[in-house]
């Protein structure tokens, strides 16, 4: 059995979109070969808790929190802090206990390679701290590009970020995206660099067991009359990137031509506050069409997904070069997906290869879309086992067993 050492901020019980990836590898590499050995931080400095995310005791009992602070909180004064004060990133203090756990973990046990993963890059110094020391294959798992790649407003210290990613790069045996855009763009970025070096293993699904027996005790889930359409968006919402502007217009059209109406149809976001968009909705006269519901847990959502008529997401074209990893999760129910995305698009590329999907970009797109869905019968019994988290599992072990046997 090889051995790998993953270094991960956010793990279970932490409630983010990130935490699955983590999750599923530690569960699925045993199966492959490979005994995974977690460093992670301790639970202070979440924001949110997803309690139904279960580590398996196998797993549990191979992890390890190292101390963490948040910076913007530690040294914050009166409420108030320095933005270099968080920098790389705000969790920098949770580097110097993880270099001292992972160090033991490394000194007893002798990995074979070494993981790491965004969303922050403090976990990629760690790892890199690391592989100077120790002299071990390391896969740097950035997901996505850094922020201020693609983000204009997200150009403050920007300098300092890409000169780590720059070393991340260049000391990295391999660098993992989770699209195949975003590995183009760093191969651009790093031509100096050999082109194999950077790697595409996209998220992908898990279905928990239980989704299919039971609900949260203290959560119900609202289900519609066979009568009514319910278009589901479940993930976050922000106007740059992911603004429902486009779609709110285009149902205002429907209903205006009285093909929707609110004993026929409703568009679901989870979760959600109506108070950004109440003015846009009243003024589009679709309040009676749309509803937030507050947030639920992994498993709540997933049997959301499963009674709904149809499931939509957001990707503008700021995301081109990413892929959100709740359209894994909308392949997985198997339900018609619209994907309100640029054709020329990361999430676009994976919505042309499965037959339940669409794609819609302009108001006009989503109107033709809407139609499709609401009017079509649409066969969602394709196989989808290669979008499983356990197939990309397959995936990552095939990558350290190549590193592995080259040292």
């Amino acid at each position: 059995m090889k051995k790998v050492l993953m270094i991960a901020l956010e793990f279970a019980p932490c409630r983010s979109a990130g935490v699955q990836r983590t999750l599923r590898f530690s569960e699925y590499l045993k199966v492959h070969g490979w005994q995974p050995f977690i460093v992670t931080a301790t639970e202070n400095i979440y924001d949110r808790l997803d309690n139904t995310l279960q580590v398996t005791p196998e797993v549990a009992k191979h992890v390890v929190q190292a101390k963490c602070e948040d910076a913007s909180k530690k040294f914050a004064l009166k409420g108030r802090y320095f933005q270099w004060m968080t920098l790389p990133d705000r969790y920098w203090p949770w580097y110097f206990d993880a270099v001292k756990q992972a160090s033991k973990i490394v000194e007893q046990e002798k990995p074979d390679a070494i993981w790491s993963t965004y969303p922050v890059l403090t976990a990629h110094l760690i790892a890199f701290k690391l592989k100077k020391k120790y002299h071990i294959p390391w896969v740097a798992d950035f997901r996505d590009p850094l922020q201020c790649r693609y983000d204009k407003s997200a150009q403050r210290y920007a300098w300092f970020k890409k000169w780590i990613e720059k070393k991340v790069v260049k000391h990295a045996s391999k660098v993992v995206f989770t699209s195949g855009r975003a590995a183009d763009l760093y191969r651009e970025l790093y031509p100096q660099e050999s082109p194999d070096k950077f790697v595409t293993i996209e998220n992908g699904f898990y279905l928990p067991e239980k989704s299919l027996e039971k609900g949260d005790d203290h959560v119900v889930i609202p289900i519609c009359k066979s009568k009514k359409f319910q278009l589901l968006y479940s993930g976050s919402l922000y106007a740059n990137g992911r603004s429902p502007e486009p779609l709110f217009k285009a149902l205002s059209q429907l209903k205006k031509q009285n093909i929707i109406a609110a004993d026929n149809f409703i568009l679901t976001f989870r979760p959600g506050k109506s108070t950004a968009f109440s003015a846009l909705l009243s003024a589009l006269d679709i309040n009676d069409l749309v509803q937030f519901l507050p947030a639920i847990s992994f498993e709540g959502s997933v049997r959301e997904m499963q009674k709904a008529s149809a499931t939509v997401l957001i990707q503008d074209e700021i995301f081109h070069r990413q892929i959100p990893g709740k359209l894994y999760d909308y392949i997985c129910v198997k339900k018609p997906i619209l994907a309100l995305t640029p054709t020329n698009s990361a999430t676009a590329d994976v919505i042309k290869r499965i037959a339940f999907g669409v794609t819609a970009n302009s108001e006009k797109e989503i109107i033709e879309a809407l139609l499709y869905l609401i009017q079509t019968d649409i066969d969602c019994s394709e196989d989808i086992c290669q979008y499983s988290r356990e197939s990309k599992t397959a995936e990552l072990a095939q990558l350290f067993k190549g590193l592995s046997s080259n040292q």
